[in-house]
C-alpha cells in the first residue's frame, strides 16, 4: 500500500485519471483482480467471516500486487515521461486500487486506514469512516483478462526459476543484464507471440527472443546482454546518446526527459 501511494505523489484524480478504455492490459488486469477480491471481501464482511477477508486480501496484496503488479509496472512507473499516458494509466489503477483498499480494510486496520486516507490524493470525505464500501466494481471485472494473465505469470514463474540460476553462477549480475531466450509451440506460442513486445517488461530484463518450435514444452534460457546499460533506466541498449547532458541514454530515457517539467 505504501508502494501504491508513493507512486501518486504527483497525481490528480480529477484530472490526470486515464479512461478505461485507454488503460494498459496489465493495469486493467489489476483492476479485475482487485474488483474481484472487493466482491468477495464486501461478501464476507455481510457474512461476518472475518478470517475470509483477511486472506482474501492478503493474497491480492502479497501475491497479486507486490510479488507482480508493482514488479512489472515498476519500470514504467519510474523512468517514463511523468506524465505520459502509460504512467498515468498506471497511476490511475494504482489510485482506484489503494483508495479501494483503504475502504475495505478502514474496520479492521482502523488508524492505518484513515491516516492513509488523509494522503490519498483528491477530494473526498474527511474520514474513510464515513465513506462506503466500493460499490463500482462491476466495470473491472474481466474473467477472460485474469485467466490470460495467469498462463503468462506462469511462464514468468518459470524464466524467473532460470534468471536466478544465472545469478547465481554469476551470468547475469541483475534481471535488467540478462536476455532471454524462449521456445514454445501452440497455444503458448500464441500466447507469447501476441505479448512479445511485453515480455521484456513482464520479466525485468533488457532483452527477449521468441522462438515458435516443434511441439514441446515451454524451454527459457538465459543469456548475459548485449549492448551498452543506460545510465538512467539500466536496461542494456545497442546504444545510448553522446549527446550534451544526454550522454549514456538510451533513446527511451531521452524523450521522457524531453517531457517539460512544471515547477
Amino acid at each position: 500500500i505504501r508502494v501504491l501511494l508513493a507512486n501518486l505523489y504527483d497525481f490528480d484524480p480529477k484530472d490526470d485519471s486515464v479512461p478505461k478504455a485507454r488503460l494498459l492490459e496489465v493495469d486493467r488486469w489489476a483492476l479485475a483482480k482487485y474488483a474481484d477480491a472487493a466482491e468477495r471481501i464486501v461478501k464476507a464482511y455481510d457474512d461476518y467471516d472475518y478470517p475470509a477477508i483477511f486472506q482474501i486480501a492478503n493474497q491480492l496484496i502479497t501475491v497479486d500486487l507486490s510479488a507482480f503488479y508493482v514488479d512489472v509496472t515498476k519500470d514504467r512507473m519510474y523512468t517514463f515521461g511523468a506524465k505520459s499516458e502509460a504512467r498515468r494509466s498506471g497511476q490511475t489503477a494504482m489510485f482506484t486500487i489503494v483508495e479501494g483498499l483503504a475502504r475495505l480494510l478502514a474496520p479492521i486496520l482502523s488508524v492505518t486506514m484513515d491516516e492513509l486516507w488523509r494522503l490519498l490524493p483528491g477530494a473526498r470525505e474527511e474520514s474513510v469512516h464515513m465513506a462506503l464500501f466500493p460499490r463500482d466494481l462491476e466495470q473491472w471485472k474481466d474473467a477472460a483478462l485474469i485467466e490470460r494473465w495467469a498462463q503468462l505469470a506462469a511462464v514468468r514463474d518459470q524464466v524467473n526459476l532460470q534468471l536466478e540460476e544465472k545469478r547465481k553462477d554469476k551470468t547475469i549480475t541483475a534481471n535488467l543484464s540478462a536476455r532471454v531466450v524462449l521456445e514454445a509451440d501452440g497455444e503458448t506460442a500464441q500466447l507469447l507471440s501476441e505479448y512479445e513486445g511485453f515480455l521484456p517488461t513482464l520479466f525485468g530484463v533488457s532483452e527477449v527472443i521468441f522462438k515458435p518450435s516443434s511441439p514441446q514444452a515451454l524451454k527459457a534460457s538465459v543469456e548475459r546482454a548485449e549492448g551498452t546499460k543506460c545510465d538512467r533506466c539500466w536496461r542494456y541498449v545497442p546504444a545510448v546518446s553522446a549527446e550534451p547532458e544526454r550522454t549514456g541514454l538510451c533513446p527511451r530515457c531521452v524523450e521522457a526527459l524531453a517531457e517539460p517539467v512544471s515547477l
